[in-house]
């Protein structure tokens, strides 16, 4: 077992490696996907993802919860190592078949015949994605980010320099689709680059049995947690059609960056942290309300921010192709401001060794969700966005309370930790919206975000260090503390 120190060391050396890689790797993505945006249709993107909706589903299969829990569990052996792999790569080729076997029903499914072989094709990663799963676990478990860094920006880059090449040769959705496969191949042969361990010829059902109670709850939530989460883009891309599901994953996605973003940098490390301390409760609960105000501190300015410039940011980036994105990312942005630090439950749940609960409390989330979106999309895609939205926050208090029991966390003091925060982000927000109201209405989208984003910024800054925001400050604390530590190290040498 490390040493607390050792581990917040540990931790300190994962959120930099962890924030390089989410940065670089969401910015680049980004960036793709405006220029992507730029070249292709709404319909192009609704095709991808009306196929993204089975393919993510059969992602969970190729991992199936083993990944998580060789690192959750406090000893592993080569057996255990080498049992997932076998079993895993198994899996990969099962599910490419599946899926391309599947193709002719999904293309009938939704009333497009283009999408059938489009899915056949797109069946051949998970061939690939399996072969990885063992050693990214074992990255994760050693906490060494650095090489998770490495392997996200070689699958980015290439599979995104791939895209682009192919849109502006007027390719079309095929573009999208030799992204998603060059990617994971990318991944895949990165990962095998980079790691030290290779499988042995070893397989043992009891191996498999010692992880499969953790991994088998925890792929029953993935499971229905997946079909809930994405049966909006099930219902739109059936009801609505391609350029509607083109629109509304525009919009999702553009809310989800920064939420991953933050959200991820800080996730990456939490888990193996709070798994290493999953027996002492009252350290679990300080390192998780910390974790949440730092991802809050973040995350809620910018979605309050991006709430207000939604016109001027879609319409600058994406063109006006995509003006129906405003309003749908709007009302997502509401719920925006709370998803980032509500989801980090999850963490409580999977540290804890409760995924079995877990599974239990999605199962009345996935029910109330489905039957949100069920109902929004009679108004089309608007309509399941402001469905969503009023979903989560009906769902808030029970989706507190119930984790926070397994660390001694009230649904209070889990509010309390980010009152400040919600508070100058509101003042920080209505001052952004005043301030783009005085501008001259001659001023073009670009001209507005170049003045209304660092206008926010510097607000948001000075309300932080002017109420002692507790974040802030601890923010503060870290980065002197690292510039302390690379003097000394420099001086040394």
């Amino acid at each position: 077992m490390d040493s607390l120190e050792s581990l917040r060391q540990k931790v300190i050396s994962g959120i930099g490696w962890t924030t390089l890689n989410r940065i670089s790797e969401q910015g680049l993505k980004f960036g793709i996907s405006v220029l992507l945006a730029r070249l292709l249709t709404p319909e192009a993107f609704g095709l991808i993802g009306m196929i993204v909706v089975f393919t993510g589903f059969a992602s969970l299969f190729a991992d199936a919860g083993f990944g998580a829990a060789l690192v959750q569990r406090e000893e592993i052996e080569e057996r255990h190592l080498s049992s997932v792999f076998w079993l895993q790569a198994g899996l990969g080729i099962l599910l490419t078949l599946g899926l391309a076997g599947a193709a002719p029903l999904i293309a009938q499914f939704y009333g497009e015949p283009l999408l059938e072989v489009l899915t056949m094709f797109v069946a051949i990663q998970f061939t690939f994605e399996s072969m990885a799963t063992v050693q990214t676990a074992l990255f994760r478990r050693k906490m060494d980010f650095r090489k998770i860094t490495i392997v996200k920006l070689v699958a980015t880059v290439t599979s995104g320099g791939i895209a682009i090449t192919l849109a502006v040769l007027d390719y079309g959705v095929w573009s999208l689709v030799w992204q998603t496969v060059v990617n994971t191949a990318a991944d895949v042969t990165a990962v095998w680059i980079l790691s030290t361990w290779s499988p042995r010829f070893i397989f043992q059902w009891q191996a498999i049995r010692e992880l499969a109670s953790y991994s088998t709850n925890l792929l029953g939530f993935n499971t229905i947690n997946y079909w809930t989460r994405n049966s909006d883009d099930l219902l739109i891309g059936r009801y609505v059609g391609s350029s509607g599901l083109g629109i509304y994953n525009r919009a999702y996605d553009t809310m989800m960056l920064p939420i991953h973003l933050i959200r991820g940098v800080i996730g990456e490390v939490m888990f193996p942290t709070l798994s290493r301390l999953q027996d002492d409760v009252d350290h679990v609960r300080r390192v998780y309300l910390r974790a949440t105000r730092t991802i809050g501190f973040i995350s809620i300015p910018m979605m309050c921010g991006l709430m207000v410039i939604a016109e001027s940011f879609v319409l600058a980036l994406f063109g006006p192709k995509w003006e129906a994105v405003i309003p749908v990312l709007q009302v997502l942005c509401l719920i925006g401001i709370k998803q980032p630090v509500s989801s980090t439950t999850g963490w409580l749940f999977k540290s804890q060794g409760r995924t079995d609960l877990m599974f239990y409390w999605n199962l009345v989330v996935s029910t109330a969700t489905v039957l949100s979106f069920v109902i929004g999309v009679q108004w089309g895609v608007l309509g399941v966005a402001i469905a969503f939205t009023i979903r989560g926050y009906l769902l808030h208090y029970h989706g507190i309370v119930i984790p926070g029991r397994l660390i001694d966390l009230s649904f209070g003091e889990f509010h309390r930790n980010l009152a400040g925060i919600a508070g100058c982000s509101l003042i920080m927000m209505a001052l952004v919206f005043g301030f783009g109201v005085i501008l001259p209405p001659t001023w073009g989208h670009w001209s507005r975000l170049f003045v209304q984003v660092p206008f926010g910024m510097i607000v948001y800054w000075g309300l932080a260090h002017g109420f002692g925001l507790k974040a802030y400050h601890e923010a503060l604390d870290l980065l002197l503390e690292e510039w302390e530590k690379r003097v000394r190290s420099d001086t040394a040498e």
